[in-house]
C-alpha cells in the first residue's frame, strides 16, 4: 500500500475543500454588501400625517429616494455671476510703441547688449578679487555725481547714498540687497516724471551687478521699469538725452533680460 499516494490526495482534498469554502464566503460577502439594511416593503403612507412609526419612516425615506435623479443640472445665470466677480488679475498696460525716430537701431543693440555682457562679467570677477575700502569712489558709469536738489519728482536719494553709484558701494553690497535696492528704485521711478542721470545710474550699475538668474518678482519688476521707460519715452518728440537713457534701461530690460512682451 502507498501511503505516500494517500497523504498527496488527501492534502489535495484539503486544498480544494478551503477553496471552495473561501469562495462560498466571499459570495456571502458581496450579497451582504449589496442586500438592502431594514429592507422595507409597501409603499408610503402620505396622507396619514407623520409617519407613526420607523417602517414608515423608511418607507418615504426609501420613496424619495427612489425619485431622486442621478444627475441633477443646476440652472446658473452667467449673467449675475459676471456682475457679482472680482476682478482676478489686474489690468496691466501694454507697452507703448516708441517714436521711429527715437527708437534705437538694431546694431546699436547689438553693441550696446555686448558692452554691458562684458561690464557684468568684469563686476562678477571683482566680487572676488578687489578690495571695496580700495575702490575708486568715483560714480563707475557716469563720472562725478551731479544730483541737485529736486521737487517731490526726486526720489533718488531716498533709502540710498546721494549721488550716483560708486564702484565700492555696489560691491559692498550682498546679492540680495542689490535686487532689493534695484526693486526700490524701479518702484520710486514709476512715479516720477521724468529719469535724471542719477536716476538712471543707480538703475545702470544695479541691473549690472544683479545676480541671475532673476526671479519672477524681480523679473515683474524689470517688465514694470521696460513700460515706464516706453511711456515717458512716447511722450517726447525730439532725441535727447533723457531719450537716449530711456533707450538704455529700455535695451536692457527688453533686450538683455528678454521681458519684452514680443
Amino acid at each position: 500500500m502507498d501511503l505516500t499516494c494517500d497523504a498527496s490526495n488527501n492534502e489535495d482534498s484539503n486544498d480544494l475543500e478551503e477553496e471552495w469554502g473561501e469562495e462560498e464566503e466571499s459570495d456571502d460577502e458581496y450579497e451582504s454588501i449589496q442586500r438592502p439594511a431594514f429592507l422595507v416593503e409597501g409603499e408610503p403612507d402620505f396622507e396619514s400625517g407623520p409617519p407613526e412609526d420607523g417602517l414608515e419612516y423608511l418607507r418615504r425615506v426609501r420613496w424619495e429616494a427612489s425619485h431622486i435623479p442621478k444627475v441633477k443640472v443646476a440652472k446658473i445665470d452667467n449673467s449675475k455671476l459676471k456682475k457679482e466677480q472680482s476682478v482676478y488679475m489686474p489690468k496691466i498696460p501694454d507697452i507703448e510703441k516708441c517714436p521711429p525716430h527715437l527708437a534705437p537701431s538694431k546694431q546699436w543693440e547689438d553693441e550696446f547688449i555686448a558692452d554691458f555682457s562684458g561690464l557684468r562679467l568684469a563686476l562678477s570677477c571683482l566680487d572676488d578679487t578687489v578690495d571695496t575700502t580700495l575702490c575708486d569712489p568715483q560714480s563707475i558709469i557716469f563720472g562725478p555725481s551731479e544730483h541737485k536738489s529736486h521737487s517731490s519728482n526726486s526720489w533718488s536719494f531716498l533709502d540710498t547714498p546721494k549721488g550716483g553709484p560708486t564702484l565700492s558701494t555696489i560691491l559692498a553690497m550682498e546679492p540680495a540687497a542689490r535686487v532689493a535696492m534695484l526693486k526700490r528704485h524701479i518702484s520710486l521711478f514709476e512715479n516720477a516724471s521724468t529719469l535724471l542721470k542719477d536716476d538712471c545710474a543707480w538703475l545702470y550699475a544695479l541691473c549690472a551687478a544683479v545676480d541671475t538668474p532673476l526671479d519672477a518678482d524681480t523679473c515683474a519688476s524689470l517688465r514694470c521699469l521696460l513700460r515706464r521707460c516706453a511711456k515717458l519715452r512716447a511722450e517726447k518728440s525730439e532725441l535727447d538725452d533723457e531719450v537716449v537713457m530711456l533707450n538704455v534701461l529700455a535695451t536692457i530690460c527688453g533686450k538683455f533680460f528678454r521681458q519684452s512682451e514680443k
